[in-house]
């Protein structure tokens, strides 16, 4: 398994990615014979290589949906792919509002940032739930967690509609251990000092939150999750990106900072292990952790600038962009091995390493940045950049990627 999936934002194209071969094929989706106008976001593929998943948002004119597509045939060397469309799964109509609660600005360092309120209907966050025919979305611009069964064919047949609104709102994608057994569910908005458990039923589908993890305390703890990487079915990492407080933090309490938090799930408890840094070289969290990938017995961290915005355009914020790496053969004590820097070993214009994908096969591990156009390879061998995709390339606010037989 070797293709990595994503969409062009602004072109609205679908992007693979042969990571054996560094080759790049782009479908403008508008070619697709079947294909209704629509604004994408996420992308997921399932682990035949054959069936891609396209998450669509509710932006007017457009409706969110799920638009299923079949690779019938890629020709990597011509660029080029027969893509058909088997279904397309209506979720909310155009306009379907958001409900992002409201928050204020009250300290310098935690700007309440245009892109963390979107104001329609937004899914993100798709998995798959292993030893199953089941895979679940997320709207976290509300509490609604959605489950389907694979058919045969890879469409897909709506099962499950879950909400509990403590737990589940503003919840970015519910991602299980290898087992299937367990789910972690992320809070991706401020405050949110917690991690959501999930029980899943593989035979039905059905899914449900049990309890939550605190990370840290009521009075001192990390928020603003992004993704859960598990190390293996009881242990999982997850990056806390908050910097500061704002008007819903707590009079009296204090947010840790750009943090990695260790879960346990048989215990329940949320322990720091990696804390912030203000330098480059320090063996800490120096940007916000946007996501993790795990590789070879190490982590990944994509290290986004989140918070400072150089223009008023929503799109287009932070000034640069990190990825550290980090030995976990002590889980509880993960060693810091280097940080990739924009103008060195990445791209001077590198911003915003905003998501981390390891292949299947642990080879390489991706990080993109939808705001400066950017897709590299880390060959996790030698912890390189092994491969640069750009603009050049045809990257047009690339996002939503997912590696062929991975579950999230």
């Amino acid at each position: 398994m070797h293709i990595l999936t994503g969409v062009n934002m602004m072109s609205k194209e679908l992007v693979l990615v042969n990571a054996d071969e560094d080759k790049l094929v782009k479908v403008p989706l508008e070619s697709i014979d079947g294909w209704q106008p629509a604004s994408p976001q996420h992308t997921w593929i399932r682990s035949d290589e054959e069936t891609v998943y396209v998450a669509t948002d509710a932006i007017p004119p457009f409706d969110a949906s799920i638009v299923v597509l079949r690779l019938n045939e890629v020709d990597w060397e011509a660029g080029t792919a027969d893509v058909e469309l088997r279904q397309i799964v209506p979720l909310d109509a155009a306009g379907t509002p958001s409900d992002m609660p409201n928050i204020r600005q009250t300290a310098p360092k935690q700007p309440i940032m245009p892109w963390t309120r979107p104001l329609y209907t937004q899914t993100h966050g798709p998995t798959f739930l292993p030893r199953s025919k089941f895979t679940y979305v997320t709207h976290y611009t509300d509490d609604r967690v959605r489950g389907f069964k694979i058919k045969d064919d890879g469409t897909l047949e709506q099962r499950v509609l879950f909400s509990d609104r403590a737990l589940t709102r503003q919840t970015h994608g519910v991602n299980f251990n290898k087992k299937g057994t367990v789910g972690l569910g992320v809070g991706y908005d401020y405050d949110i000092g917690e991690v959501r458990v999930y029980r899943p039923d593989r035979h039905t589908g059905k899914l449900e939150v049990t309890h939550a993890i605190t990370l840290g305390t009521e009075t001192e703890y990390g928020a603003f999750a992004h993704y859960a990487a598990w190390i293996d079915n009881r242990y999982a990492y997850v990056g806390a990106m908050q910097a500061g407080p704002t008007s819903r933090t707590p009079l009296g309490s204090a947010v840790v900072g750009p943090s990695v938090w260790l879960i346990d799930t048989d215990l329940d408890t949320a322990e720091r292990v990696i804390g912030p840094t203000s330098t480059p070289d320090g063996a800490g969290m120096f940007r916000p952790p946007s996501d993790l990938a795990i590789a070879k017995g190490k982590l990944y961290v994509a290290e986004e600038d989140s918070w400072r915005a150089p223009t008023d355009d929503p799109f287009v914020y932070g000034k640069d962009g990190y990825i550290s790496v980090w030995d976990i053969y002590d889980r509880d004590r993960p060693c810091f091995l280097k940080r990739l820097r924009p103008g060195r070993e990445l791209p001077a214009d590198f911003r915003n390493a905003h998501t981390a994908t390891a292949m299947y096969d642990e080879e390489s591990v991706f990080v993109s940045s939808f705001v400066s156009d950017h897709l590299v390879r880390i060959d996790t061998s030698t912890d390189e950049v092994a491969k640069v995709y750009t603009a050049d390339d045809g990257l047009a606010m690339f996002h939503g990627e997912f590696a062929a037989g991975r579950n999230r």
